[in-house]
């Protein structure tokens, strides 16, 4: 590697903040503004051609969103520019609520975040103005994006949207499905209790179908400049109120190769987790191709894991792309919910792909284990195993929850449930790999849970 890859590189690293500040990619449309491109020059006979404009789109996610009061909410904005670069790093926002007495609003540490707290019981308004500045230096104000934030009293269970994506790129033809999760306050996924999901597009160069919480998006753009648009979602949450948001879309023409960033656990993509005090949670981030080849080896650059919560650390493998995420938050604290950021570089290509996951610390419920991970299993003599509920990350033994239930997978054990429900007893009958699924539901808010453990037998 040159010196100067070298330089450029540290340079990229000492800007911790970061981020995006060494590489472009990503794509849509939500409000834009124009301006000149700076160092744009050409023409004939000596005669200097007029600078190109250059117009950005920006999008505030979620758009509808509901808070308890003592309780916060992560907003994220993004910015794209006409040419498809992810400028959100080099934007800087401007947070306002329209009414203090009921949420503030504090910007965070990803890029174009902030936390949203509520007061009071009712109904405001959290504004976004951003304003990119240009490698001239020269800056271009956005256009307002707003969201609409309910409060609501205390103990009472509030809903958003977890959307994997802040921004995204797509390549003519590229048909992609993108999944996105109703989470709850308790730190429950209850998308598949509610059924009137809407899907929208702001521009043909993206169609979207929706079945239910799944939206597939087909991208379309036979011409040489990227084509932009914004993917928006809405539902309508179990207590009655609108919930939505939206994700920036750019599509390339046929031939040119995009790239997303998947964080997936056990090789299914996730964009929502709950992880407790103690109990740490892996999660695994490949960069894919528009083509479906996993081209996390070209992204050799500086990845950045970033959240909105100071309770949540991320511990990554550059190695493998494994990162162990962790909270300190107290026992027995409410639930809280951040947004954590992974964002992939590359020292050779220049796009720069993100992906959000909403997390929520010391969910309501929880079910751990306590033995070794991965779990394992002498052969022939088997093994019985149980695991614990957590109430906020306290034990208040299993009363908490019922309709137990455990499943496997692997051909190379049975099982049969023991008292109390929450053991089994695990029958091995030839070694080699397998997972163990127990599941319950809690009593008091009908919150569904279950835990996966993997295992070998040996």
């Amino acid at each position: 590697m040159t010196k100067g890859a070298w330089r450029a590189r540290l340079a990229c690293v000492a800007g911790v903040v970061l981020i995006a500040a060494c590489g472009g990619g990503g794509g849509g449309s939500s409000g834009s503004a124009s301006t000149p491109a700076a160092g744009a020059s050409g023409g004939s006979g000596g005669g200097a051609a007029a600078p190109a404009s250059v117009s950005y789109s920006v999008a505030l996610s979620p758009s509808a969103a509901q808070v308890g009061v003592g309780r916060t909410l992560p907003l994220t904005a993004s910015v794209i520019d006409s040419n498809g670069n992810d400028v959100t790093a080099s934007t800087t926002f401007a947070w306002t609520s329209s009414n203090d007495a009921l949420a503030t609003v504090a910007g965070a540490s990803v890029p174009g975040s902030a936390v949203v707290t509520g007061t009071a019981a009712g109904n405001a308004t959290i504004q976004a103005v951003g304003t990119v500045k240009a490698a001239d230096n020269s800056t271009t104000q956005l256009p307002a994006q707003s969201a609409s934030v309910n409060v609501l009293a205390a103990g009472l269970t509030s809903y958003s949207l977890a959307i994997p994506y802040p921004v995204l790129s797509m390549t003519d033809g590229q048909v992609l499905p993108v999944k996105v999760s109703l989470i709850d306050s308790n730190g429950a996924d209850v998308s598949g209790a509610v059924h009137d999901w809407k899907w929208a597009s702001s521009a043909s160069a993206v169609q979207v179908a929706g079945a239910e919480n799944v939206g597939t998006l087909t991208a379309v753009n036979a011409s040489a400049a990227v084509a932009l648009s914004t993917v928006s979602v809405s539902v309508t949450a179990p207590n009655g109120a609108l919930m939505s948001g939206a994700f920036l879309v750019s599509v390339v023409k046929s031939g040119v190769f995009s790239y997303r960033l998947v964080l997936s656990q056990r090789g299914t993509q996730i964009n929502a987790l709950s992880v407790l005090n103690g109990y740490p949670q892996t999660i695994n981030s490949k960069v894919v191709r528009n083509d479906g080849s996993d081209s996390t080896p070209d992204f050799n650059g500086l990845w950045t894991y970033i959240t909105t919560s100071a309770t949540l650390a991320v511990a990554p493998d550059a190695a493998t792309r494994n990162a162990t995420i962790s909270t300190s938050r107290a026992n027995g604290m409410d639930a809280a919910q951040s947004v954590l950021q992974v964002a992939a570089s590359s020292l050779t290509l220049t796009p720069r792909p993100r992906a959000n996951l909403l997390v929520t610390e010391q969910p309501t419920w929880g079910l751990v284990y306590n033995g070794p991970t991965p779990l394992k299993v002498p052969m022939p003599m088997g093994a019985s195993i149980a695991v614990q509920l957590l109430h906020h990350g306290v034990d208040e033994g299993i009363t908490g929850c019922t309709n137990w239930n455990w499943t496997k997978t692997g051909d190379n054990i049975t099982i049969t449930t023991g008292f109390p429900p929450n053991l089994v007893n695990i029958h091995p009958s030839a070694t080699g790999p397998f997972t163990l699924t127990a599941s319950c539901t809690s009593v008091s808010e009908q919150m569904p849970l279950s835990i996966t453990l993997d295992g070998v037998v040996q």
